[in-house]
């Protein structure tokens, strides 16, 4: 649910929480759930429930690091409990699982968020620019991160026109402890959305690595993922229903992915 609200000054405080985490001193790159961050937050006081599940037939054929687990064939589902703590801001719990194809399953991780709106456009229905942030930190399974404790600084950015949506997440990955990389990551996050007559939006979104910060690219060397997306509510029931390809080697193939958004009691 989205709550329309202009919170005064936490532009400063976002800026500040940015520059903390690009001053640590070691970092990882987070590749976590497949999805773009938008402006919605739930009502202050509120709970809610999205599940994350992704799969994929295939590694990509040259992997960055040697020491993570294999994704494919597993069925990851990810599912994350919120709580609306202000009109503009939210925590989460994540947690991590997977099943095999011999029907085993596994927790394997659990990280926690924050993630707070500067401003957004008073009404769903309204244009506008949107910007927030969100943070997040934890233990991530094997098949992401082989580091004890990651975080990640990931800015909301935004507008909405008509029946338009555009979006995008830059990222910063930081390694809290581990024998990961030590230098910061960088990665990005895009969607272009278009909601029908229908009411239901039709959209592109793209995961790209871009290297660290010490060095940008080359993209052709780094994970760029692309999918197309079907974004639906029903019966108070949310899904973002994708299919993704990836464009080279360092990239997995074909990843399918479900997030529905569940709606839980008053």
């Amino acid at each position: 649910m989205k709550i329309s609200a202009r919170p005064k000054n936490t532009p400063l405080i976002g800026m500040a929480l940015l520059v903390a985490g690009l001053t640590s001193l070691s970092a990882w790159a987070l590749p976590d759930e497949l999805q773009v961050h938008l402006d919605e937050t739930i009502s202050m006081g509120k709970f809610s429930l999205d599940v994350v599940t992704h799969t994929t037939p295939s590694n990509p054929k040259i992997s960055s690091d040697e020491g993570l687990r294999s994704s494919a064939h597993l069925l990851h589902i990810s599912p994350e409990f919120s709580y609306g703590l202000t009109p503009h801001t939210q925590l989460s719990v994540q947690v991590f699982g997977d099943v095999d194809t011999s029907g085993r399953s596994r927790t394997s991780g659990t990280r926690i968020g924050l993630k707070t709106l500067f401003f957004r456009p008073d009404d769903d229905d309204d244009d506008g620019a949107f910007a927030g942030m969100l943070i997040e930190a934890g233990r991530l399974p094997r098949t992401l991160s082989t580091n004890r404790l990651d975080s990640e600084i990931k800015l909301i950015l935004g507008w909405r026109a008509g029946r338009w949506l555009l979006a995008l997440n830059p990222e910063v990955g930081v390694k809290l402890a581990g024998s990961g990389e030590s230098t910061p990551e960088l990665s990005a996050r895009a969607k272009v959305a278009y909601r029908t007559h229908h009411g239901y939006s039709l959209g592109l979104e793209h995961y790209a690595d871009l290297g660290s910060v010490k060095r940008v690219g080359p993209l052709n060397q780094q994970s760029q993922q692309t999918f197309g997306v079907v974004d639906f509510k029903t019966q108070g029931w949310e899904f973002n229903v994708g299919l993704g390809k990836g464009w080279n080697a360092y990239s997995q193939g074909w990843v399918a992915k479900v997030i529905v958004g569940i709606p839980l009691p008053e």
